[in-house]
């Protein structure tokens, strides 16, 4: 728990939480000043309870420090949450998309008429411009290809309108001296916008011996990708600032440029959940992330950044998460504060405990001045001060911590909402690339050469499937995220396959591809391969079982190899001009299982019992962490299901559902793709990811009487009984969701629960026994506790056990006490004759412990005022038999 001074420091930030403290400190005056009237006015009377009166004062002001400490806290708390869950997705998803670019230099240095290209002496540029420009066409994130000789000229780029000839940038000489790739982000010569730029370069290397021949250079541009990257995390009225930044704290991109521009330095914020900082002369609270690495990348070692200043950073939680649920479903949720928020529910437990000591004393002084009159009507008044005074600090605590708890639930919807489009976003991203690799590995010069030539011989069959099989392997070493490759002919047989013999396990899908040549493709997906209209087109199966992967479900991403241009081979009747004959297909099996788990397992939420899942539209699971979803199972909480399918693309969302018995929290968003990948595309294919934490087993509500003062006001027609009618003063109790009225002048007092001893050998009528001794000093005797519950319902609801939770009323009558065990007390009230009226009676051969009905100004309520005589009789008299001999009792006690 943060120290006082700190809390103190972060009030002046935090509206709410100053407008409940200085609420808590007027009612801690009243409470003050009624302690000083009852002193004043009625010293005697008072006596006996102002000393629950300071206790009751003293406990509200440490609970009141308690609560603020707790609200501050929670309220930091979601929002250094926000702050971290952020930063971290910055730069984790931008770190997951340059794994791919690191894929991606590799296969297109290798790419045969780009060598092709700088060992002809007669090379044409223009040709080479059009093939890298079909390249960007498949792979959009770059904005610029280069190929240079090894002295650094430039030999072919695309960007017309960043014209350079030679290079000097180091990049080249690193480049050539290293076998893998490179990443660069500087200022370089290749740009001629001055800025720094993201730039991965890998050297080409000769066919046969392999000595470097040219260096490319793919440029990636930051700032496009940031920007879509700060819109996804952007909310409504969100005055964070989001930054990427490098190692050293300046600035590579912003989300509000003019607020903090490219190119400043701030401070860090890497240590602790936030930290407080100050910047440009302003408070901010901040947090700074490092990447987690992906599959062994870590990225080029910048950090994700948010800020907001701290002014601002609370004023917006006006949203209130559990509005929307009903009654028994809110109370559900509630009962759950212990394990969900532990300093919740204590603040709760202390404020009850108080609330019910405070209301026990109460209702006994009402008792004990019933029917009474001068000195002991001054006491009414105070105890009427006292009672108001009570509910308004019962109901100060109680939306207080309404309010913590929705901010605890609100925080956690939002956090779940995060993961879900963080995790879509995975997918789209991954599936994004998977649609450019097919596209562009159908435009192998090799390939399409093969696969549009005629083997003549069996030999020259074979040799041209080995050479096919060496590509397809060669491309599957780089880009692990496939379990297979393979290609087919027109009439969708599989030519060749990639194997992965040595790099693979056939757990995975892999193993030699020689066992599938000869197989035939699905049917349907061969037709949408051989029927794409261009080489921007593709297709993709529907996420089901396939031989290709072992039965198990995926999806299958198609293009179609056309012949290469010149070969002399006869075009399709009605097809464009310079597009080729299709000659097969390329499919690429996506590793489903180990790369959504991946995704998933990289979003997870940390709580306890969390999961994460993909699903189509109706909720059958792709992917899924939960033991009890598998994949092809169903996981569609209906509200998150109709709201998913009805809300726009990009929308995300979060709410509580029933979930296996359980209220859980579950966060959901729709896909959204990519780019042009499921936007412009004609692809379509909705996919939901589900991120779900449990709060606890569904509960019908609260239990019997835990909220009695809650029942309401009993009405009393005041204007009758005032005007000289008898008037009958009565304690007011719950019992079940049943009100009761006992006789005032049958009661002694009200006291816990906690004092009685059970009485196993008794139950279920007599629940336990209480060795009592009365405030006249009398000698302690054992007094018989009976369950008004089961006395009342003994045909349905008071047949089950009895908890030692409520009160005891103490009642006596002729030379016999016992105590009743009710649910809470109410309030003691005065009703006139005219509202009382003689019980009806049914069923005469069963026993009623009802006397009188009494009427309220309110037709549709009434209560029943209990028989305390019938059940005194029952008890010690003619029934007693049933239940054991007087002498049971206290043989039972001692």
């Amino acid at each position: 728990m943060q120290d006082t001074g700190f809390i103190e420091e972060l009030l002046p930030f935090m509206p709410g939480v100053v407008r409940c403290e200085h609420a808590l400190q007027e009612l801690n005056f009243a409470w003050r000043l009624i302690e000083s009237t009852a002193k004043m006015v009625c010293p005697l009377e008072a006596k006996t309870i102002l000393p629950t009166m300071k206790a009751t004062r003293d406990g509200f002001n440490d609970l009141e420090k308690e609560l603020v400490t707790h609200l501050v806290q929670e309220n930091l708390a979601k929002s250094a949450q926000e702050l971290h869950f952020k930063a971290q997705v910055i730069i984790d998803i931008v770190v997951r998309n340059l794994f791919e670019r690191t894929a991606d230099v590799g296969f297109l240095a290798m790419d045969e008429a780009i060598r092709d290209f700088i060992l002809d002496p007669q090379r044409d540029p223009a040709a080479m411009v059009a093939r890298l420009r079909a390249y960007r066409d498949k792979y959009t994130v770059y904005d610029e290809i280069l190929v240079l000789d090894t002295d650094g000229k430039v030999l072919v780029q695309l960007d017309e309108r960043n014209p350079i000839a030679q290079s000097h940038d180091p990049l080249i000489r690193r480049t050539l001296g290293c076998d893998t790739y490179v990443e660069t982000f500087a200022q370089s010569d290749l740009r001629v916008s001055g800025g720094r730029s993201l730039i991965y370069s890998r050297k080409i290397a000769h066919p046969e011996h392999g000595a470097p021949i040219g260096v490319l250079c793919l440029c990636f541009p930051i700032a496009v990708e940031m920007a879509g990257v700060f819109a996804g995390l952007r909310k409504a009225g969100d005055r964070s600032v989001m930054l990427m930044l490098d190692a050293d704290g300046a600035v590579i991109a912003s989300s509000d440029a003019e607020h903090i521009a490219i190119g400043r330095r701030v401070p860090l914020a890497l240590d602790g959940d936030y930290q407080m900082l100050s910047y440009a002369g302003r408070e901010y609270f901040a947090k700074t992330c490092a990447a987690q690495d992906y599959q062994g990348y870590g990225g080029p070692g910048w950090l994700g950044h948010v800020m907001i200043p701290c002014e601002t950073a609370f004023r917006h939680r006006h949203d209130d998460a559990l509005s929307a649920y009903d009654a028994a479903t809110l109370a559900g949720i509630m009962s759950h504060a212990k394990t969900f928020c532990p300093p919740l529910d204590h603040v709760t437990v202390k404020a009850e405990a108080i609330n019910l000591s405070l209301r026990r004393v109460v209702w006994n002084g009402k008792i004990m001045s019933a029917g009474q009159d001068r000195d002991l009507l001054r006491l009414k008044s105070i105890l009427h001060e006292i009672s108001q005074t009570g509910d308004e600090t019962r109901r100060l605590f109680k939306n207080s911590i309404y309010d913590l708890y929705a901010t605890v639930i609100s925080s956690g919807l939002q956090d779940l909402a995060f993961v879900s489009r963080l995790m879509i976003d995975l997918m789209d991203r991954s599936l994004y690339e998977r649609a450019n690799d097919c596209r562009w590995w159908a435009l192998t010069p090799d390939v399409r050469r093969l696969m549009a030539a005629r083997a003549a011989t069996a030999d020259a069959q074979d040799a041209k499937r080995r050479r096919l099989a060496r590509i397809l392997d060669d491309i599957n070493v780089l880009y692990t995220a496939y379990s297979r490759l393979v290609i087919f002919d027109a009439g969708g047989v599989i030519v060749a396959a990639s194997g992965l013999q040595e790099a693979g396990d056939a757990g995975n899908g892999h193993g030699d591809g020689d066992g599938i040549v000869g197989r035939a493709m699905d049917a349907a997906l061969v037709r949408k391969t051989l029927a794409l209209p261009d080489d921007q087109a593709y297709c993709v199966s529907p996420f089901e079982p396939t031989w290709l992967y072992g039965d198990r479900p995926t999806y299958i991403y198609c293009a179609a190899i056309r012949e290469p241009a010149g070969s002399g081979e006869p075009g399709a009747a009605g097809e464009p001009d310079g597009i080729g004959r299709v000659v097969g297909g390329i499919g690429v099996v996506f590793d489903a299982e180990a790369e959504f788990s991946n995704m998933l397992k990289s979003s997870l939420p940390r709580q306890s019992g969390a999961f994460a899942a993909y699903a189509d539209r109706d909720g059958r699971v792709i992917s899924s962490t939960h033991p009890g979803y598998p994949v092809g199972s169903v996981l569609a909480p209906a509200a998150l299901k109709e709201d998913a399918a009805a809300g726009e693309k990009a929308g995300a969302g979060a709410g509580i559902v029933v979930l296996d018995g359980s209220y859980t929290m579950i966060g959901q968003t729709m896909s959204f793709g990519y780019r042009e990948y499921k936007n412009t595309d004609n692809y379509r294919n909705d996919v939901i990811a589900l991120a779900g934490v449990p709060i606890g087993l569904q509960a019908d509500g609260l239990a019997p009487g835990a909220d009695a003062a809650a029942a309401g006001e009993i009405p009393a027609r005041r204007e009758q009984w005032q005007n000289g009618a008898a008037v009958h003063e009565f304690g007011i109790v719950a019992v079940d969701d049943d009100i009761y009225a006992l006789p005032s002048s049958c009661v002694i007092e009200a006291i816990e629960a906690n004092r009685m001893h059970a009485a196993s050998t008794l139950k279920p009528l007599i629940v336990g026994v209480l060795n009592y001794q009365d405030a006249d000093g009398a000698p302690s005797a054992f007094v018989p506790v009976v369950n008004l519950r089961y006395l009342m319902h003994s045909d349905a609801r008071g047949a089950g056990e009895a908890g030692h939770s409520g009160d005891i009323i103490v009642v006596r009558h002729g030379g016999h006490m016992l105590g009743l065990l009710v649910d809470g007390l109410i309030d003691v009230l005065p009703f006139g004759e005219d509202q009382i009226e003689g019980a009806i009676r049914l069923f005469h051969s069963r026993p009623s412990y009802v006397r009188n009905l009494i009427k309220t100004a309110d037709p549709a309520r009434m209560m029943q005022v209990i028989d305390v005589e019938s059940i005194v009789k029952r008890v010690f008299a003619g029934n007693a038999g049933s239940f054991g001999p007087p002498g049971a009792i206290a043989a039972l006690a001692g």
